[in-house]
Order: structure tokens, then sequence, then C-alpha cells
């Protein structure tokens, strides 16, 4: 235990400054998943009405939270005990009245993710969570509010929490024991960029350079996690390290929640009608499965699907951590470090949105792959097909309705919020091909990257830039007929010409491409054969009928597993020649066969595709 609290209480730091308001939270005192909070003021307000206010959004988000919809309860006092009027003004604000004689705000809050909520449901790495005696996780802006005018005032939190529970957390720690913690923020503007997670240590840490790299965990089963999460992140660290001159932060925490989807991932790989697929994929949506950044730290909640999905790349841990890691943790360049005002200067109650989201969100997703395919953790071809199936999905972007920039600035609204996916999809390709264009336009001399680390030592976490004049501060970086590019592509509602700067990295764009394809049961149209998939992600194949040319002596009522498939016919990763002989175990009558699969080649067409050539 004592090693426990040393290594807990590494950050410990002095801190001298007198917090305007001090919070105090008792963890022991959670009942049916409601948490009370009490607010003691150091000095009373200045004005005979005041009002306190939770969050409509934070930043990172770009959606409506509304954090106020889950108060249940406010009450302001004076110092010997007498409430005050309080009156509930729209989702977020209370106005309170006589407020000069206010001491102590005492209010409770529901815990936001066992909340069933139809509309605006809070995306789960934003959300609070209760679990008495477990696990609490504070995304702060469902805990804590701000008075106006004060978001730039230190903020005191005192935790009282059970022996053996510790918080995991960026925020700076003033002192603390075994059953209480007390935490220091400079401002309103840190607490919300810094959550907690409190739950018995399932930690590791390491360093990347002079950064230290915490990880912290919480199993819903109590499977301990942060030793095998460990080497997938110290490999995608190491991955950004090597990509950027230096790592921007002293510290970094990851904090992990990881939940049973088991029965979930039962009924994924099983027999499933139409109406139940529907119904689950629903139910998925509204999960909110992901990770948020924050400057020092990102929140993940990710989902153990079972024994039955374990190893199947697209959903495993391992991949669910990793895919975001990198990203999540390149935001400290964006919009945590290079952003406008409007981020810098965050409106809680009535949000302005950034029309630079090709920057936050579609610059960091494409560095993030990137990123995986210089240090080697994905392969030049699986690079270029991540990017290849952005670039497909980011065609569907109505480019003749709304041009980028005005997405990005109206996401808020409904219309616009539909697209916000293509922020990674078509966001990330756009950030692919101004990297291009940068380097033609340069003659190789420079490239995205070299640029946008100038601009951030310009501005950075503390000095934003000029929401209308960052796009043409970034050409004059490079170069004016750079600004042709953002006229089209960004700015404009043009459709892009990929080949236009993609040639220069030896990446061609192929409309249309035949390419050689294994011919598979899976792939109907390549063999005599009806096949129908089971599940939601179609990892089981049963045969429905075959034709004189059936596959691989395969008949009617067969059963196939896709991931034996994929065993026999690519083991160890890499694919068998054709001619080459692989044993397939089919089901068939309720028992499992061995057959002999002869492999086979054929053209397959396919649109849109992304193939690395020879520079011209």
């Amino acid at each position: 235990m004592r090693k426990i609290l040393i290594a807990l209480f590494l950050g410990l730091v002095t801190l001298t400054v007198n917090a305007q308001h001090q919070y105090e939270i008792d963890l022991n005192k959670i009942d049916k998943d409601i948490l009370p909070v009490k607010m003691t003021l150091s000095k009373p307000p200045k004005s005979d009405q005041i009002t306190y206010s939770f969050p409509a959004t934070v930043p990172g988000t770009y959606d409506t939270q509304d954090f106020g919809r889950f108060v249940i309860s406010m009450v302001a006092k004076t110092a010997d005990g007498k409430n005050l009027t309080v009156k509930k003004e729209g989702n977020n604000s209370y106005l309170i009245s006589d407020a000069k004689k206010l001491k102590y705000l005492e209010y409770t809050v529901e815990d936001i993710m066992d909340k069933k909520v139809k509309k605006n449901p809070i995306f789960s790495p934003v959300a609070t969570n209760f679990v008495e005696g477990k696990n609490f996780i504070f995304n702060n802006g469902g805990i804590f509010g701000f008075f106006d005018g004060e978001q730039s005032d230190p903020i005191e939190i005192k935790i009282t929490k059970p022996a053996g529970l510790y918080a995991a957390t960026s925020l700076p720690l003033r002192d603390g024991n075994e059953t209480q913690q007390t935490f220091l923020a400079k401002s309103y503007h840190q607490l919300i960029d810094c959550p907690m997670m409190f739950s018995e240590p399932d930690t590791a840490q390491f360093y990347v350079g002079k950064t230290k790299v915490t990880i912290s965990v919480y199993d819903v089963n109590g499977v301990p996690r942060a030793k095998h999460f460990y080497e997938v992140l110290k490999r995608d660290m190491a991955a950004v390290d090597a990509f950027l001159p230096d790592l921007p932060v002293d510290n970094y925490t990851f904090l992990i929640y990881v939940d049973d989807f088991e029965e979930i991932g039962n009924a994924m790989t099983g027999k499933m009608g139409l109406i139940q697929k529907v119904k689950l994929a629903l139910k998925l949506k509204n999960i909110g499965l992901g990770a948020l950044e924050h400057g020092n730290s990102s929140t993940y909640y990710i989902a153990d699907f079972g024994s039955g999905l374990a190893d199947v790349k697209e959903v495993s841990l391992d991949n669910q951590l990793s895919g975001a890691a990198i990203h999540e943790f390149m935001h400290i360049l964006t919009p945590l470090g290079l952003h406008s005002e409007r981020i810098g200067n965050f409106n809680y109650t009535n949000p302005l949105m950034s029309k630079h989201l090709w920057l936050y969100e579609g610059v960091t997703e494409y560095f993030a792959n990137l990123i995986k395919y210089k240090a080697g953790v994905i392969s030049p071809d699986e690079y270029l097909k991540e990017m290849e199936s952005k670039l497909v999905q980011g065609l569907d972007f109505p480019v003749t309705e709304m041009s980028f920039t005005e997405m990005s600035e109206k996401v808020l609204e409904e219309k616009f919020h539909k697209q916000y996916g293509q922020v990674y999809m078509r966001g990330a390709v756009l950030g692919m091909l101004l990297d291009a264009e940068i380097q033609r336009l340069t003659l190789g001399k420079k490239s995205l990257i070299d640029v946008l680390l100038v601009l951030n030592s310009r501005y950075g976490e503390d000095k934003s830039f000029q929401e209308e004049t960052f796009i043409s501060e970034l050409v004059n970086e490079v170069h004016p007929d750079l600004q042709n590019f953002f006229t089209l592509y960004v700015e404009g509602k043009n459709q892009w010409k990929p080949n236009d700067q993609l040639n220069y990295l030896g990446i061609k764009h192929h409309d249309t491409f035949q390419e050689s394809s294994m011919l598979s049961p899976f792939n109907e149209k390549d063999n005599d054969i009806t096949m129908k998939t089971n599940g939601l992600l179609g990892l089981e194949g049963q045969v429905v009928k075959t034709g004189p040319n059936e596959w691989a002596g395969l008949k009617a009522g067969d059963i196939i597993n896709l991931k034996d498939y994929r065993n026999a016919v690519e083991p160890n990763g890499q694919k068998l020649k054709e001619g080459e002989t692989a044993k397939l175990n089919v089901k068939r009558n309720n028992e499992f066969i061995t057959l002999d699969i002869v492999v086979k080649y054929g053209l397959k067409e396919k649109k849109n595709v992304l193939r690395w050539e020879e520079k011209k």
C-alpha cells in the first residue's frame, strides 16, 4: 500500500494560491447513483443576483450536452444556514437572489453513464460514473459548475473517499491520505480539462523521452489490464516520439474504462434476424464507445466483447485503444495547443464553434494514421487501405450544399451535425492532400507537421490565433499558391481531385481498379455458390446452394467461420500463393470436417482505390 501511495503522490506540488471557492465531495455518501456536492465561497459575491451554470458543451466535443439536465437539486445558503431564493433558468443555469449573503451551495448530481437519455445522450468518455465503493469517474462538467465571470479563478476540490481507492488525474494534488485527497485547479478551464478516475490501482508507468506516461485502468469484471495495455501504449507513444521533435508535455495520463459487452459480442457472432440487428446497432450507437482528449490526459470507454471476438482485430480491446490513443495524444498539437480564440476563450454557456475542424480533427486523424505507418505499426498497404476507406466515405460529404468550414462552424445545428463524422473521414483526406500540396509547393523542404510546429510555437496553449485569418497565416508560411487549395476544397464547395496532390507522394487514386483477389466462399460472386451470413459482423457464413463448379467441395448447409477461413488461407498473416493447399474446418451436419482448399486468385474490380506508384 505504501508503494502505491508513493507512486500516486509523485506529482505532489506546492501550491500557495488561495482558491476562490472550495468544493467538498464524499464518495461514501453516494446513494442510488446520486452524488451530493457542497461548495463553500471564500468571499461573498459583489452582486445581489448571481448565476451559477453548468456547461452546455465542453471543449473537444461538438454536440450539445446540457450537463444541467443531470442536476437533481440546488440549494443556496447563508453563513447561518438560511436558504436563499434559487430559480432555474433554461437547462443549465440557476439564478440566486440576495446573493451577497451567499456562503454555501449544496446540490446533487446523477450518474450520467447509467442514465437512459433519448435526446442528446452524453458521449460516454464525457460522462460521469458512480459505482459505489469501486469506481468513480469525474468528467467535471457533469459535477462542477461556475459563476459568471469567475471561470479564471482557482478552485479547491476536497474528496473524501473509501480507503483503497485513489485518483488518477492530471489535476495537481495539494495533499492527501488514505481517505482524503485535495486538488487545486488554477481555473475552471483547467478543472474541465482534468477528468478524474477513482478506483483500486491497476496502473503502469513508463517514460518516452522526458515525458512520464501513466496508465490507469478500471475493468468492470476486475480483470487486470494495465500491464497488457502498457505494451500497446508504449509502442504507440514511441511512434509519436519518432514523429515529433519533442513531446510537448512532461506527463500524460491514459484513463481507461473497460465495460463488459460479452452479451452483445455473443449476439454479434450468432444468428440474428434483421430486426434484431437493427435494434442492436441502435443500442451500440447510443453507448458511445470512444475517447476524448485533454491537455495532459485522455479518457477511454472501450468494450470487452468476450472471448468470441477477442481476436477479431476490428473490435479487439487492443485495436479500440490503439486506434484512438495516438489520435487523442496528437490533439496536444491542436486544438489543445494550436487553436482559435473560440476555443481559447471557450464559452460554456453559449458556445461558438470554430470553423477549423479540418485542422483540429481532420489533420489529427491523418497524423494518427501517418505516425503508425512511419513507425511500422501498420504496413504501407494497411496505411493506404485506411486512407482509401476515408476517401470513399469522404466522397459522401454533400460538398455542393456546404463547405467544410461551414459545417464546422454550424456543427451544433442538426443539418450540419449529421455530417460531423466527416471530420474523421473527409477531414483526414484533406489533411493528407494538404500535406502533399505543401511538400509539392516547397519542393519537399517543408511538410504539414513542419508548418504546424512553427505556428504552434507562435501561439500554443495560452495564446489563440484569430479565427478568420488563420488560413492566410498558414499560407504565408508555405507559398501563395497554397491558398487555392483552401479556396477550393476547405472553404469552397468543390470536389477534390486527389491526384493533383497525391502524385507527389508516390500515391495514385484510381476511379476503378482491377486487382488480384483470392477466391473465397464469402465473396459469392467469385464462386458458383450462394451464402448467407449470420451475426451482426458476418463472422459466420452458411452455404445456401452450390452450382456445378462449387468452391472447395462445399455443400448446401455447410457452416464456415470467417476467422477459421482467414487462419487457413493466411497462416501467420501471410496469404498463400495460388495453387497452394490450405485445410479449412467446416461444420457439416453438426460435425466438423476438414476440406482441402486449393488457393485460386481472380481479378476483382474496385472503385476509388489508392495504390503506391513510382514518383514521376
